[in-house]
C-alpha cells in the first residue's frame, strides 16, 4: 500500500471520528435541553398546584404516586360464574373469575394470584393450595389488554338457613390490584329451588309516564318539606329553591362511616370542639391535638380525656369542625392496597360518635353538605368521560336524596346512607385524588331524577349480559321507570350485580364511543323520568 493511500485512509478516519463526535455532542445537547424543558414544566406544574390550587407538596406527591400506582395495577372483572348461590350444606362447585388487565404492567403466574380474604375462608375447599390462596392464574402471562382466568372450587358451609358472603381480591406481588375484588354470596338451604329474595326497601309505584326533554323547574312533593317549612302538608309549587329553602350545596346528609368497639382517636388541622347530645360544650381542642373516645358497652357511657379531666357521659358526642379544618381519624385505616401510601381516613364534615341499641354497635357518623359528600364518592374513576361522570353524579345524588327524603333505611342507626354498602364513600383524600368527579358534581349541582313529582330510587350496578332487569324481575314489585332495556356494550357478558337501573359499563361505553350525554343516558336506563334541579 502506498504512503499516499495510508495518508488518505488516516485523514478519512479522522474526519469520521470528528463527525461522530459532533453528532454525539448534538444528541447530548438535545437531551440536556429536553431535561431542562421537562424540569421547568414539572416545576411550573407544582408551583401552579401549590399557589393556584392551594395544594401542599405532600398532597401533590400523594396524588402523583397514587395515580402511578393505580395505572400500573388495574383490572376489570369481566366474568364471574356465580354471584349468589342457593345451595345445600357441604356442597362443592366450580367457581370461575375472568379479569381484563387494564393496567400498565404484565401479569405473570408467579406474581399475580387470587387471595381469599378472611370472609371467604368459610368457603375453603380441600382443593385450595393454601387457605389464603384458592387459585393461581391459568395463563403464563397476561399483558395489558389481555384476559386472565382463575378456576377453583368452593364449598358451602354446614349450617342451614344462613346467608354467607365472601370476598376475593386480585394481588400483584402483594399489592392489591384496583378493580380486582369479587364477592360471592351463598344461602344454605335444604331445597334451593324454593328461595325468593325480596328487596330491603321498596319505592312507591306509579302508573303513568312523565316525559321530559329538559331539566325542569322543580315541582316535587318532598316528605322533608314538612320538616323544613313547619307545615303539615307537603309543599308543591314552582320552585324547590323557594319552597324547600335548600342551601346551594344541598341539605346536610348523615353518612355512617364505620362502626367499632375500639377506642376512636381523632385530631384536626384546626381548633375543634366537643359537645354532648344537648349541645353542651365539653372540650375545646387545639389544632393537631388528639382526643381518644370510647363507649363502654356495659356501663353505656361515653368517655374521653381533656387536658384537665376525664369526661364521662351517657349522651352521645358531637365533634364540631368549627373552623373548617380536616379531621384525621388516626385509629381508623382504609388503605386501598398493601404498601400504599394512601389512607382514606380524612374527613371535613362534623363527626358524631353514637351508640345504637338496635344493633348494639357504636358508629362514627359524618355530617356534611350533599354536594361535598358526592365529591367523595368513589364509584367511578378520574379517567372516565365527563358525561359518564355527570351521569353517575346525578344517579348518586338522586339515590342519596331518595334516602334522605324517606329517612327509613338506617333510621335506627341515626344516619341516611353508609359509606360501603349504599355508595362507596372515601372522604377528603378521594376528593383530592379524583378531582374530575368533583367537576362532574359541580356541573350537575342540585339535579335529580323524578317520576310523577316524586324522587326516584336510582339503582345502578357494574354490568349486565345484554339487557338490564326490570325491578319486578329482581324484587317482585312493578316500578314503571325501571324496566328492562338493551345494553349492547355488555352483550355476551355474565351479569354482575342486581341488574336494575344503570348498567355502568354500558353507560361508560355509550359516553365514550357514541357521544351520549348525561341526560340521554339517565333517561335511557330510567324510562320516562324527568330531570329537575331542586337547589
Amino acid at each position: 500500500m502506498k504512503f499516499e493511500d495510508i495518508k488518505q485512509i488516516k485523514e478519512k478516519t479522522e474526519r469520521t471520528i470528528h463527525t461522530k463526535s459532533e453528532n454525539s455532542n448534538l444528541f447530548l445537547n438535545i437531551f440536556i435541553v429536553f431535561l431542562i424543558i421537562f424540569s421547568v414544566s414539572l416545576a411550573l406544574r407544582i408551583t401552579y398546584d401549590m399557589i393556584v390550587e392551594k395544594k401542599s407538596f405532600k398532597e401533590i406527591l400523594l396524588i402523583n404516586s397514587a395515580e402511578a400506582a393505580e395505572l400500573e395495577n388495574q383490572a376489570q372483572l369481566v366474568m364471574q360464574s356465580h354471584t349468589h348461590v342457593n345451595i345445600r350444606p357441604n356442597t362443592g362447585f366450580t367457581f370461575t373469575l375472568k379479569y381484563l388487565n387494564t393496567g400498565t404492567s404484565t401479569w405473570t403466574k408467579q406474581n399475580v394470584y387470587l387471595k381469599s380474604l378472611t370472609t371467604a375462608l368459610k368457603f375453603r375447599h380441600t382443593f385450595w393450595p393454601d387457605p389464603f390462596l384458592p387459585a393461581q392464574l391459568k395463563e403464563s402471562t397476561v399483558a395489558p389488554g389481555e384476559y386472565g382466568t382463575f378456576v377453583f372450587a368452593l364449598d358451602s358451609p354446614t349450617n342451614l338457613n344462613n346467608n354467607y358472603s365472601g370476598d376475593f381480591v386480585l394481588v400483584n406481588d402483594n399489592v392489591m390490584i384496583q378493580g380486582g375484588k369479587a364477592t360471592v354470596t351463598m344461602q344454605v338451604v335444604e331445597n334451593p329451588e324454593n328461595i325468593v329474595t325480596e328487596p330491603e326497601t321498596t319505592p312507591e309505584s306509579n302508573e303513568n309516564n312523565n316525559d321530559s326533554n329538559q331539566i325542569q323547574a322543580c315541582t316535587l312533593n318532598f316528605r322533608i318539606s314538612s320538616l323544613i317549612d313547619g307545615s303539615a302538608n307537603p309543599v308543591d309549587n314552582q320552585s324547590c329553591v323557594t319552597s324547600f329553602n335548600l342551601p346551594q350545596d344541598g341539605p346536610l346528609i348523615r353518612v355512617g362511616l364505620f362502626y367499632t368497639n375500639e377506642i376512636i382517636t381523632v385530631k384536626n388541622t384546626k381548633e375543634w370542639k366537643v359537645f354532648d347530645a344537648n349541645d353542651i360544650l365539653l372540650d375545646t381542642v387545639p389544632a393537631n391535638v388528639e382526643r381518644s373516645f370510647f363507649f363502654n358497652d356495659e356501663a353505656k357511657l361515653y368517655s374521653f380525656d381533656t387536658a384537665t379531666q376525664t369526661i364521662r357521659t351517657d349522651k352521645y358526642l358531637q365533634l364540631k369542625n368549627s373552623n373548617d379544618g380536616m379531621y384525621t381519624i388516626t385509629s381508623y385505616h382504609n388503605i386501598p392496597s398493601p404498601g400504599s401510601n394512601i389512607d382514606y381516613n380524612d374527613f371535613i364534615g362534623d363527626l358524631e360518635i353514637r351508640y345504637n341499641s338496635s344493633k348494639d354497635r357504636t358508629w362514627v357518623i359524618e355530617t356534611l353538605p350533599m354536594e361535598t359528600y358526592l365529591k367523595g364518592i368513589q364509584e367511578t374513576t378520574n379517567y372516565d368521560p365527563i358525561e359518564y361522570l355527570k351521569t353517575m353524579s346525578v344517579a348518586a345524588r338522586t339515590y342519596a336524596m331518595y334516602h334522605y327524603d324517606r329517612n327509613t333505611k338506617h333510621a335506627d342507626e341515626y344516619f341516611q346512607v353508609d359509606s360501603k354498602y349504599d355508595q362507596v364513600y372515601k372522604g377528603y383524600v378521594s376528593m383530592q385524588i379524583f378531582p374530575r368527579i368533583g367537576e362532574a358534581v359541580d356541573l350537575t349541582t342540585g339535579i335529580v331524577g323524578t317520576y310523577e313529582d316524586k324522587i326516584i330510587v336510582a339503582p345502578y350496578f357494574s354490568w349486565s349480559d345484554g339487557r338490564t332487569r326490570s325491578y319486578a324481575e329482581v324484587w317482585t314489585y312493578d316500578v314503571p321507570y325501571l324496566i328492562s332495556v338493551p345494553t349492547p356494550y355488555t352483550e355476551g357478558r355474565t351479569l354482575f350485580g342486581h341488574g336494575v337501573g344503570i348498567d355502568a359499563t354500558d353507560a361508560l361505553n355509550r359516553a365514550r364511543h357514541d357521544g351520549s350525554t348525561f341526560d340521554q343516558l339517565l333517561k335511557y336506563y330510567y324510562t320516562g323520568i324527568s330531570l329537575e334541579k331542586i337547589y
